[in-house]
């Protein structure tokens, strides 16, 4: 198991016991120079705008959520991108039509957070909490109801994954 891997799943179990790790400012200076963010488990590559709309969606959908709950809602997005229900490219399905709520509301503006980026790049790198989902809701505050009749592979903090 290569390192990366291994520090993601210990930040992961860590955040299921409410310990909240930090990412060390030297991670997040880089995000100012990378130009592109490429993963070899995901065969993509993505350019620093895709990333950090990655990490706004995330920061937007799941801002209170544990790590796992963000990572998971990054995966989506990116388990998306293999499915040819949706859009190839992670701008698309971000955007596609009435699909994330803060693309609706504007929230998807909003900076991300250290929890955010850290969640967008280990679901970039492989981390998928989902197993493959392509769907995910929150039934407390979810508008449309047509999610409900799809079966619920797992549940991660207020998110349902379909």
């Amino acid at each position: 198991m290569n390192i990366k891997k291994s520090a993601a799943i210990l930040l992961i179990s860590l955040s299921f016991f409410s310990v909240i790790p930090t990412v060390p400012a030297y991670a997040t200076d880089t995000l100012q120079t990378t130009k592109h963010y490429s993963s070899k488990s995901r065969g993509l590559t993505l350019s620093r705008e895709e990333f950090m709309l990655l990490a706004k969606l995330i920061h937007a959908e799941a801002k209170g959520e544990s790590l796992a709950g963000q990572v998971a809602v990054g995966a989506v997005v990116l388990n998306r991108l293999k499915d040819p229900r949706f859009p190839k490219t992670i701008i698309n399905v971000i955007y596609e039509k009435d699909q994330f709520s803060p693309v609706l509301n504007g929230s998807i503006n909003q900076t991300p957070g250290e929890k955010a980026l850290l969640a967008a790049e280990l679901a970039l790198n492989g981390m998928d909490p989902t197993n493959g989902c392509v769907f995910f809701y929150n039934p407390s505050t979810a508008e449309s109801r047509w999610l409900d009749s799809m079966p619920v592979l797992i549940k991660i903090g207020r998110h349902v994954f379909c």
